[in-house]
């Protein structure tokens, strides 16, 4: 542990590019050929809804029939909903580290998410393995960086927040919760993570 540093009694890893990564390659040429004319896939998710769905404030069905409705040639709901959900793909190393400190640590999950890909990643790769409790944005009403989300997951895990480690790749997230009043570190590969970790806890080196 570094000499000073505040003890790290619990560890919140984000998910997304984190523990879990993603890609909206494939899913975005399969809109194109389906007749999507927005020129990026943030602009089409935008458009669909995907600020609302991650805020719990559009049910799944819902999301599914606005994407739908921005292209020429819609898919069937079941064939957009296994597109959808065919974005990922795991970080071994990641998923190592988060079990190895499960041994040690309360470990908790806290994503910007919605329903049908928190289901998906809960069974596909038993993220309960990985952590103690997890949390999801469209569960709370709210998204990080918004303190709303840091609040509800410190009461609903029973966080310390000035012991609380939280691990995510985006530094306005990181922001959010240092505001909180937790620690936080900007996760760029795992190598750095670990490293951070060992400086922090004396262990995952």
């Amino acid at each position: 542990m570094m000499k000073g540093a505040v003890p790290v009694n619990y560890i919140v890893f984000d998910l997304g590019k984190v523990l879990i990564d993603y890609s909206y390659v494939d899913f975005f040429a399969l809109l194109r050929e389906h007749g999507l004319q927005a020129a990026r896939v943030e602009d089409f998710l935008l458009q669909a809804g995907l600020h609302d769905y991650e805020h719990g404030y559009l049910a799944c069905d819902d999301f599914l029939a606005g994407m739908n409705g921005l292209l020429a040639r819609p898919l069937a709901q079941e064939q957009l909903m296994q597109a959808w959900n065919g974005l990922f793909a795991p970080i071994p190393e990641m998923l190592e580290l988060a079990a190895e400190l499960k041994n040690h640590y309360p470990v908790y999950l806290l994503s910007n998410i919605g329903k049908l890909h928190w289901d998906f990643l809960s069974a596909t790769y038993a993220l309960d393995t990985y952590c103690h409790d997890r949390l999801a944005s469209f569960e709370v009403g709210a998204m990080k960086p918004a303190a709303t989300i840091y609040h509800a997951a410190q009461q609903r895990f029973a966080l310390e927040p000035a012991y609380t480690l939280f691990i995510d790749d985006k530094q306005e997230n990181i922001q959010g919760a240092i505001a909180c009043g937790w620690q936080g570190f900007v996760h760029r590969d795992p190598a750095a993570t670990r490293d951070c970790l060992y400086k922090l806890t004396g262990f995952a080196n």
